[in-house]
């Protein structure tokens, strides 16, 4: 549903607890304005942003293997209290299962990629609710 848009921005509305990306495909033939709307957010990644970053995908990604590739990150990231305060790895996993956070995962085609900790993504294509999960 994303794959090859053009990310044209990106919004955090901190208080209503949204991330929003505006996003840009078209062809000869085809010109959609797509919104991916993260509802229940709660932190995100994103690295390599860049003016024409282009999305390959967008997909829900189990905690477990979230855990598994982004240790680093999460070591790294801990002292901030990032993608939010807790002690240990088994805490984080009680706490995004009892708010029902899930992981979507960015990959690119091109520039940015990362992750969003939201508890919804919906998709709008050209004004037009076309998912909700």
């Amino acid at each position: 549903m994303v794959h090859d848009n053009i990310i044209v921005s990106y919004s955090v509305d901190f208080e209503a607890k949204m991330l929003t990306m505006k996003t840009l495909y078209h062809t000869d033939k085809i010109f959609e304005e797509t919104d991916v709307i993260f509802t229940g957010y709660l932190a995100h990644y994103f690295d390599n942003e860049m003016k024409g970053s282009t999305i390959f995908d967008i997909e829900e990604c189990p905690l477990d293997l979230f855990l598994e590739h982004e240790s680093k990150l999460l070591t790294e990231k801990k002292k901030y209290a990032w993608p939010i305060n807790y002690q240990s790895e088994n805490e984080l996993v009680k706490l995004f299962q009892t708010h029902e956070y899930k992981v979507f995962d960015v990959s690119s085609s091109y520039g940015l990629c990362g992750f969003i900790f939201a508890k919804h993504m919906n998709i709008v294509v050209n004004g037009q609710p076309l998912y909700d999960g």
